[in-house]
């Protein structure tokens, strides 16, 4: 579905009177609108928690993104401006809508380590806690011969000894607590955001060059691949804020 609704998407995206750059055939383009960006926003992140969900997201955008580019440079006509500014306005759009997803990627990367540190931790301090309960139950009923000291040294040995053994116990729980999983988790996920912001920023380039040059349209190569590129990482940019706006991130 959010494949097929990619044009409704990037309109709500982007706000009221954009269908001049972001066209549809659509008989309700305003589809996505009535939610407004919000739920925008919250139904993309939803939707890339699933393999095939993010899949159908990232190709309707790269199709979408393609056919907008193929339209506007077969036809300016369709839009009363600059070139410079549709080819501007559709890489934002490629950044921000592959932006949610990877995000969105990450932070479940993230939360499911955090989670995992949560878990393991909670249940090292309750077999730590059972631990402790079977110390002092064990030395409570110690008793020593009367030629080593007999209750008294008893007492001694069993009071000090349950000490000393609950604090190796607290050590032990210390010493193997997992520490550090949001910033590992942070880590790892970076490598793979990174890599799909490149490849977002990568495919858009390739798709406004081969539109540029399929129809003989005059503008400056490296200039055109810059402002693509730029555009594309300031809507990537963008996408991390739409989220921290609309839902609770790690």
């Amino acid at each position: 579905m959010a494949a097929a609704y990619m044009p409704e998407i990037s309109q709500a995206l982007a706000g009221p009177d954009s269908k001049s750059v972001y066209l549809t055939n659509s008989e309700a383009p305003g589809a996505f609108q009535g939610g407004g960006l919000r739920d925008v926003v919250r139904f993309l992140s939803a939707t890339s928690a699933d393999p095939s969900g993010r899949a159908g997201i990232i190709f309707g955008e790269s199709i979408y993104t393609g056919s907008l580019l193929e339209s506007h440079m077969s036809d300016p006509s369709l839009f009363d401006g600059p070139r410079e500014q549709v080819l501007t306005d559709i890489g934002r759009n490629a950044g921000v809508i592959e932006g949610i997803v990877g995000h969105s990627v990450a932070d479940g990367e993230v939360k499911a380590a955090v989670d995992t540190e949560t878990d393991y931790n909670n249940s090292l301090k309750e077999k730590g806690d059972a631990a402790k309960s079977w110390i002092n139950i064990a030395f409570t009923g110690l008793k020593l011969p009367e030629h080593l000291g007999g209750e008294a040294m008893g007492a001694v040995v069993g009071g000090g000894a349950g000490a000393v053994a609950g604090g190796a116990v607290d050590r032990l729980i210390e010493g193997q607590q997992m520490n550090g999983a949001k910033d590992e988790g942070l880590y790892t996920s970076a490598k793979n955001l990174y890599a799909m912001r490149d490849s977002v920023s990568q495919q858009t380039q390739w798709s406004a060059a081969d539109a540029l040059a399929r129809h003989h349209v005059n503008l400056p190569k490296d200039g055109a691949n810059d402002l693509v590129r730029n555009s594309v990482l300031a809507g990537w940019d963008a996408s991390s804020e739409y989220l921290s706006n609309t839902k609770e991130r790690p």
